[in-house]
């Protein structure tokens, strides 16, 4: 039941590293239709949108997209501000959501596993108790059928 539990984990952790990076791919996407439509010019999406007020800003043609974009309450200062300006802002939600998702499916491919012997040992006990009560009486000295491992006959 464990192992069941913690494959139901994995499997949310996959869908969430999966759904950061189809947010990536999606504000990518979005920004390739903008430079390819009617001869757009492209629109800069720098992660600093993530730490600035949105309603203050004029935002022009990203004004479509900027709903999307979350506003965290931080004030980046110095050369946090250098390279947040130069980063994509689905670029840090790619990042995260590339960990999440090999973490995810590596977990998911261990457990699967685990869960695929557990039903294993519990269809071979269930199976070995049905043969046991199937066995002929005379099959041994004192009733019983025990497995062994031997190149000579049992005594």
């Amino acid at each position: 039941m464990k192992a069941r539990t913690a494959l139901l984990f994995a499997l949310g952790l996959t869908a969430g590293g999966l759904a950061l990076v189809l947010y990536f791919a999606a504000l990518f996407a979005w920004q390739l239709s903008l430079l390819f439509q009617a001869g757009g010019s492209w629109v800069p999406l720098p992660a600093t949108l993530l730490f600035t007020d949105q309603s203050l800003l004029e935002a022009g043609k990203a004004a479509a997209v900027l709903p999307y974009i979350p506003e965290f309450p931080w004030t980046a200062h110095g050369w946090v501000t250098v390279v947040l300006e130069r980063l994509h802002v689905g670029l840090l939600f790619g990042l995260v959501g590339g960990a999440l998702l090999a973490r995810g499916l590596l977990s998911s491919s261990r457990l699967t596993a685990a869960v695929r012997a557990e039903r294993q040992r519990h269809e071979d006990r269930l199976r070995r108790v049905a043969d046991y009560r199937r066995t002929e009486a005379g099959t041994s000295i004192d009733g019983r059928r025990e497995p062994f491992i031997s190149s000579r006959p049992a005594e």
